[in-house]
């Protein structure tokens, strides 16, 4: 068993017992999971910032900053 998957069981521990930082160590738990099989899961930017898959490139603000 790798580092990574001891480190989401014990997330995973945490979540069962409904820890008080259960959005934090969903959180991780899905990005060690998506360092493990990233085809799996959205990918942690994605998740946390709520956008699609891919929209990266989409990310530019709308409008220039003032130079």
């Amino acid at each position: 068993m790798s580092f990574i998957q001891r480190e989401i069981d014990r997330i995973r521990e945490s979540l069962v017992a409904s820890d008080p930082r259960y959005d934090e160590l969903y959180a991780a738990q899905q990005a060690l999971e998506w360092a493990l099989e990233p085809s799996g899961i959205k990918p942690p930017y994605a998740m946390i910032m709520g956008t699609q898959e891919g929209s990266g490139d989409c990310s530019a603000p709308s409008h220039p900053f003032p130079s």
